[in-house]
């Protein structure tokens, strides 16, 4: 195996969910349905009482319904279908972290957005002259927003403000810097 695999599968698992956690469920739940089946076979094979219902009248009551049977059926198609879907959505879904990679001359870097956020709040409240708590930013993605709260009587200029996040973000990756939106609020704090 290269360096070079070994490298990409680290970043994959760096930056996806894993799935683990719903195949583990699934699998708990259909282990406890398979032992329900065994235990009650057991017991009808040894002449007891089921615990629940026994399987052969189970399937009898199937092939011969009666209004609740199927009003029961109904509802348990229903959450299987449900359960289903759920399990589908969760299988097909990317599953990513709050995560990005950054190429290196070393290797890979796992950058967490809330760096990246943190990075452009601070680029933002320097560029426009506010306090440290005036200044925050969301990172998803490739997208990062930029919210200001300006210090009454001074004004903030977002297109000086969006070219320092800009700069700063380009400096961690270019993918960074291409999408900014700078919000600056209409009303100020007192300095």
């Amino acid at each position: 195996m290269s360096n070079g695999s070994v490298e990409r599968r680290i970043r994959r698992r760096s930056v996806h969910r894993s799935r683990s956690t719903a195949v583990a469920v699934a699998l708990v739940v259909l282990a406890l349905v398979a032992a329900w089946i065994g235990t009650e076979s057991v017991l009808r094979a040894i002449g007891r009482p089921p615990l629940l219902a026994d399987p052969q009248t189970a399937v009898d009551a199937a092939l011969q319904p009666d209004a609740a049977f199927v009003t029961i059926a109904e509802v348990i198609a229903v959450v299987l279908v449900v359960l289903g879907i759920v399990l589908i959505v969760l299988a097909l879904k990317p599953g990513r972290q709050h995560r990005s990679v950054v190429q290196h001359d070393r290797g890979a870097v796992v950058i967490d957005t809330r760096i990246v956020a943190s990075t452009a709040a601070n680029a933002a409240g320097t560029a426009a002259g506010v306090p440290e708590g005036n200044a925050s930013a969301t990172a998803r993605g490739r997208r990062t927003d930029v919210r200001i709260v300006p210090v009454t009587g001074i004004p903030v200029d977002e297109h000086a403000v969006q070219a320092a996040v800009r700069d700063r973000l380009s400096g961690l990756d270019e993918r960074f810097g291409r999408n900014i939106r700078v919000r600056v609020d209409e009303k100020g704090t007192l300095a």
